[in-house]
This record gives C-alpha cells, structure tokens and sequence, in this order.
C-alpha cells in the first residue's frame, strides 16, 4: 500500500521524526497516510497551520470552512509535494482515521510536485474525494459557535499580546473574536474557566 506525506518543503529523501505524536509524549513521529486527496491538506504554511479537515467513516473528506473563503485562502497558489512512501512494519494506526505513525524516519519512493494545492483540492471536491462545508453555508447558530470557538483560542494562546505569522492570521480573519479578546482583556481567565468547565475539563 502507498502512503502519501503532503509537505509544502522541497528536496526530502527521508521522512524524520519531527513532530509528536498526539499522545503528546516524549517520542516523536512521521505522519502518513493512504488517501492522496487527505494528504493534499498538508500543503500549506507551517507557521499558521490551521487544519479543519478529516475523513469520515463514509470515506471522504469534510473540510468545514470557519469564515468565508477559507479553503481558498489557505490552499490558492500553495505548492509542495506528495512524497510516496511504502507500507512498513514500523507503520502504526492512529486514532485518527486514515493517518498512520512512523517512529521511525521512512525512506521516500517517490514525489509528486503539487504546483498549487487549492487547484488540485477542487479536482478531488469535483470527484467527490472532498466534501466543502463552505462557511456562507452555515447556521447562524454554528457561525455562533465558531465564534465562540475562536475567541477561545485567541484568549488561550494570548494572540493580542503576539505579533506572530498565526496570531496575524487570528486578527485578520476572525476580526470580530479578535476586536472583543483585545478589548476585553480582563474576561481572558473567565472566558477559559467557562470553557473548561462546558467541556468537561474541570
């Protein structure tokens, strides 16, 4: 079985073991998978890193778009590669669906040059690979809850006291979550005490 590694970074003969594995402990891993169109997803910039994708147990993939354009904005004009990979003992089920874990680095089979990710997305969406949930497309009581979502994670990661590529990415499309989490400093505590006690933490 071919596994596929979506990178926007040129020139890699061996997959290393960068990141962590979810679990969030000391050992670190390479990230596969067997969907192609999944690991599309991964052409994109490091620094903001914003995913909201996966595959569901109907086997496509649904990318929920949380303001509009998103996926354009994200995915237009991206470039990379696919590097190809084949399956290994050393390769490890993850509990999420069609992602799979080396602890080990994983020799490159074979590359795939992804001119610009965003146009090769649409073709999968069009073969109905990708199902889009475009944000004009939502509820007003979802667009609610991304809202809420986002605010969060703005006071958690105390984006207004950063200048970073992702905190500019906060301020510039979640203007609103944004404006209030800067004018209102002093709910930050509140805002993540509320979080953690609706969502089970405390």
């Amino acid at each position: 079985m071919t596994m596929y590694h979506g990178s926007p970074v040129a020139g890699i003969t061996e997959l290393g073991t960068l990141s962590k594995t979810h679990d969030e402990t000391a050992s670190s891993a390479v990230y596969l998978t067997p969907n192609r169109a999944y690991a599309l997803f991964y052409i994109r910039d490091l620094e903001i890193n914003y995913v909201t994708c996966g595959v569901t147990a109907e086997g496509y993939i649904r990318y929920d778009e949380n303001f509009a354009g998103q996926l354009r904005t994200l995915y237009e004009g991206k470039s990379g590669f696919l590097y190809k990979c084949e399956d290994s003992d050393s390769f490890e089920k993850t509990s999420t669906r069609d992602v799979w874990v080396s602890k080990n680095p994983v020799s490159v089979t074979g590359i795939e040059e992804v001119a610009d990710a965003y146009a090769k997305i649409m073709k999968c969406e069009a073969a109905g690979l990708i199902k889009v949930n475009r944000y004009e497309s939502l509820s007003e009581e979802r667009k609610r809850d991304i809202y809420e979502m986002i605010l969060h994670s703005i006071y958690k990661s105390n984006y207004t006291m950063s200048t970073s590529k992702k905190a500019m990415f906060y301020k510039d499309y979640f203007p609103q979550a944004w404006n209030y989490a800067a004018t209102h400093p002093d709910e930050r505590q509140t805002n993540l005490d509320e979080w953690d006690r609706r969502h089970g933490k405390k």
